[in-house]
């Protein structure tokens, strides 16, 4: 019996067929890595989801039937919990942050190294995020800018539970975290299920977030 682990099952969406032929072509020479299912757009999609059961969505923001971050939108609103990668030309200030806001797991721009977007895919498979820099310094200065200095709202953090939340933010998966807190990979989900009580949010990129902006971390120029 072969102990080889299962390929990670992406779906593309991405109305431009030269876009999703370059992809397919792409991600087809990974191992660990298979497309199961493409779209032009968010028609079809819940049937897409099902059928294909994708365990990283590859998503353009810019699709023929959807503007914005409605299709991002959509997508949450059918499947919450799946890991998405938006991968787009898009990177306008103003998306970066409403994609953040809806929980995505990576954002890069079209014409990012092969490498850099295969490895981004593994990411967000094993939990962790994947943010091109110029991404994360957009979403940064915009985070920044807006992070609130009354220390009376801000949320009370162990020291331990500053050090994950810290982690998260770089993008480091429970196991990155745990191998360098010399903690166990059960102990940092505790404190992870924590941090996210703590500031009310419903995953770890939105937890982040608001952490930056109640000024209880603060995201590092890359």
């Amino acid at each position: 019996m072969s102990n080889t682990p299962a390929p990670i099952h992406v779906l593309v969406v991405d109305d431009h067929p030269v876009v999703r032929f370059g992809l397919k072509h792409m991600l087809g020479e990974a191992d660990d890595i298979e497309i199961v299912g493409e779209l032009e757009s968010i028609h079809g999609l819940k049937q897409a989801l099902a059928e294909s059961q994708p365990d990283v969505v590859l998503l353009d923001l810019e699709l023929g039937d959807a503007n914005g971050v409605d299709a991002l939108r959509k997508l949450r609103e059918e499947a919450p919990s799946i890991r998405v990668v938006i991968y787009t030309s898009h990177d306008e200030e103003e998306r970066i942050v409403q994609a953040a806001e809806l929980g995505v797991d990576g954002y890069l721009l079209k014409g990012c190294p092969p490498q850099e977007l295969l490895q981004a895919i593994r990411s967000v498979c094993e939990g962790g995020t994947a943010l091109e820099a110029s991404v994360a310094a957009k979403l940064m200065q915009h985070m920044n800018a807006h992070a609130t200095r009354n220390t009376e709202a801000t949320v009370h953090f162990s020291k331990r539970e500053t050090q994950v939340l810290g982690l998260l933010a770089s993008g480091k998966t429970n196991r990155n975290i745990g191998t360098t807190l010399f903690i166990s990979e059960s102990t940092v989900k505790f404190h992870v299920h924590a941090i996210l009580n703590k500031l009310d949010a419903g995953n770890r990129t939105e937890a982040v977030s608001i952490a930056v902006q109640q000024g209880i971390i603060t995201l590092a120029k890359s």
